[in-house]
């Protein structure tokens, strides 16, 4: 079931650091533009790849936003979500 106060990001760790951060504030904006501000908690997970990102997102219920990177041939780079929490690493830290 989604959560309210939690939104959940994830990205792909086989991106740069600076890549990655952007392709999470490309997936807030997502967010904002069709959900709406999000004021709660914020966790970020990271992923290996494109294939793991896209194994991941989230159906049902929850409310879930896909981006994908122009840049990287429209490559799945980072979605955001409030299906709740994840069984992965928080990005920045090992599995």
């Amino acid at each position: 079931m989604a959560t309210t106060d939690r939104l959940y990001f994830v990205t792909r760790t086989d991106l740069s650091e600076g890549r990655r951060a952007a392709q999470l504030l490309h997936a807030m904006d997502v967010w904002n533009a069709r959900f709406g501000s999000q004021g709660g908690t914020v966790i970020v997970y990271g992923v290996s790849s494109e294939d793991e990102l896209l194994e991941l997102l989230p159906n049902g219920d929850s409310r879930t936003v896909l981006w994908r990177e122009p840049d990287l041939d429209n490559e799945a780079t980072a979605f955001a979500t409030d299906a709740g929490r994840m069984n992965l690493p928080l990005l920045g830290r090992a599995a």
